[in-house]
């Protein structure tokens, strides 16, 4: 696909997320899709396919409260990829925090195939998602 048509795939995708919250984002991803998310927290890992997904944003709602908002800022694509760049925002035990996020997105016929993320304050957001533990 071309760039336009990656970027076109998240407009999309994001556009469903704050119209119908994720199950109407679902079926941007690819059936095989894989998320990778840094950290040392309780969502931190890989999570593999739709069950995956589902997986971890409940697990960020959990963790957060259902306070975690995400708000693109800029798109940038390739042929290939798609990098998103984005403000995060969650509060966890009367704490807010907000930070950058940049998602580096692999777009496979249409669908997102991988999504990697990136926490510009990646201690912040550890400290954040791990405080609920203490």
């Amino acid at each position: 696909m071309s760039a336009d048509q990656n970027l076109q795939v998240l407009r999309d995708y994001f556009q469903a997320m704050k119209d119908g919250g994720p199950p109407a984002a679902m079926p941007f991803y690819a059936d095989d899709v894989v998320l990778d998310v840094p950290g040392a927290h309780p969502a931190a890992g890989r999570y593999e396919r739709h069950d995956g997904v589902v997986t971890f944003g409940r697990t960020m709602a959990q963790l957060t409260g259902g306070t975690f908002r995400l708000e693109p800022i800029d798109l940038l694509a390739s042929d290939d990829h798609v990098v998103t760049y984005a403000r995060a925002r969650a509060t966890v035990a009367g704490e807010t925090v907000e930070w950058q996020r940049v998602i580096v997105s692999t777009v496979r016929d249409g669908a997102l195939a991988t999504l990697r993320f990136f926490e510009s304050d990646q201690a912040a957001v550890d400290a954040l998602l791990g405080a609920e533990a203490r």
